[in-house]
């Protein structure tokens, strides 16, 4: 009898039109269910942070793609830097080695949003996802040009360039930092001393401390709006 039920568990999983990773369980879809119809089945009664929410394609190459053409656009650059500069960009390149990456699907995940509006219950199409639900976090991740990844206690509730200040005194750029928030936003803050708007950190977001941007790094803007796309893909845990 146990053959036999694994063997229709087997067939099962194999005509599964969508397969959605939660944590370490697997769920398996017959047809293209609704994203009502995922989060009934995987939410539980848990109070999850839909903000720091998502979704992504892990039958898509795209991120990893985006990935490696990062680094060797940054392997190539440090080629021309002085020594210093050279051992800041590679950490940055051993960072981002470092990142579970996969394809985002830019779908809003919100439980009372999809209950409520049709265009926010849209349909899986087939394929291999994972669906990354979280309870509210109290952290954000530093990244960039610093000595090693950070992370950011939030329970102290201060503007982003402080925390910034705080955790990594010498800026290679003083002036602009990137917070790339959990629902796919991003924003460029000023951070020099001189500057005196305070921005927010939103609950698990990314803070990327960039190349520098100034007239004579012109190039280096559109490397740093490829990092942020793919930290966009970043699965942080």
């Amino acid at each position: 009898c146990l053959f036999f039920f694994s063997l229709i568990i087997s067939a099962f999983c194999l005509h599964a039109k969508v397969s959605i990773q939660v944590e370490q369980d697997i769920y398996n879809f017959p047809d293209n269910p609704s994203l009502l119809e995922v989060l009934l089945k995987v939410t539980k009664n848990q109070q999850w942070y839909w903000p720091a929410s998502a979704l992504y394609r892990l039958d898509s190459l795209s991120a990893e793609n985006q990935r490696n053409e990062i680094i060797n656009q940054l392997t190539f650059i440090q080629i021309s830097l002085n020594d210093k500069n050279s051992a800041q960009l590679n950490m940055l390149v051993e960072q981002i080695k470092q990142w579970n990456v996969a394809d985002r699907i830019n779908i809003k995940i919100d439980f009372d949003a999809a209950q409520m509006n049709a265009n926010n219950n849209p349909r899986f199409n087939s394929g291999k996802y994972k669906l990354e639900l979280v309870t509210r976090p109290k952290t954000a991740h530093l990244f960039g040009l610093t000595a090693k990844p950070l992370i950011i206690d939030l329970t102290n509730n201060q503007c982003a360039h402080n925390y910034i200040h705080q955790l990594v005194p010498d800026l290679v750029e003083q002036d602009i930092a990137y917070i790339i928030q959990p629902d796919g936003l991003t924003k460029k803050i000023g951070i020099a001393y001189w500057n005196k708007d305070c921005v927010d950190v939103m609950p698990g977001s990314q803070i990327y401390l960039p190349l520098p941007e100034s007239q004579f790094f012109k190039e280096n803007r559109l490397l740093n709006e490829k990092i942020i796309a793919l930290a966009k893909n970043r699965i942080v845990q």
